[in-house]
């Protein structure tokens, strides 16, 4: 008897709550349903927000018109133009004592040099020299291309080498002395070479003795 009371209240709630569903989704008890209830959560509305992406493009496009694009590429050009014709420098003292210097290369490996296997190449602590390894082939002429004296100079002293000298200008046009000259001329950006080397007024030759660079800064 208790079972039969049990199963006749759980079929009376069934039965409510079927009720109760047909008056919140208007499906009448025992209609087929299409989607469980459990899908319906609230109204859905159009999205009219326009696209973040499709507005990006539109505004970029009334933007940067062809002929904007046009111009902003003849700009970048021409600076990049300016910046190869005179890249920045130092400003150094012209020679007016002549003085000879040494620079040793060699350098203490702080920690273990590994090859591509794990393999220690050189261990901590020890000194590499690399003209040991590799020599320099030609003198490093440096010397300011602002100074037409020193660039006469320079030229003079490339032509009796036969041109077995590297022109490094610290200052000045190096394409267009190139063009002058009809050979390549380096150039050392913001003196990071004069510094590493000490020199403190050009022009100055630098060539390789032993294993060391001796560097003579010379009158013109």
């Amino acid at each position: 008897m208790r079972f039969r009371n049990i199963c006749a209240l759980l079929f009376a709630m069934a039965v409510s709550a079927t009720h109760a569903a047909s008056e919140i989704t208007g499906v009448p008890p025992g209609a087929p349903e299409s989607r469980p209830i459990v899908d319906i959560i609230g109204p859905v509305h159009p999205v009219i927000e326009p696209d973040l992406i499709a507005w990006m493009k539109e505004h970029a496009a009334a933007q940067f018109t062809p002929e904007v694009i046009a111009r902003m590429q003849k700009e970048h050009r021409e600076a990049t133009r300016q910046y190869s014709e005179h890249p920045p420098g130092t400003s150094l003292p012209r020679t007016t004592e002549p003085v000879t210097r040494w620079f040793d290369p060699s350098i203490t490996v702080p920690y273990d040099l590994l090859d591509h296997e794990g393999r220690v190449i050189h261990p901590a602590g020890t000194t590499i020299n690399p003209l040991e390894w590799r020599s320099l082939t030609r003198q490093l002429l440096f010397f300011d291309a602002t100074d037409e004296e020193q660039v006469q100079w320079a030229e003079i002293v490339s032509t009796r080498e036969k041109w077995h000298v590297k022109p490094i200008i610290v200052a000045g046009a190096p394409l267009e002395l190139g063009r002058q000259w009809q050979r390549p001329v380096s150039f050392d950006q913001h003196g990071l070479l004069v510094e590493k080397l000490g020199i403190r007024q050009v022009p100055a030759i630098v060539r390789q003795e032993g294993n060391r660079l001796r560097i003579d800064e010379v009158v013109p």
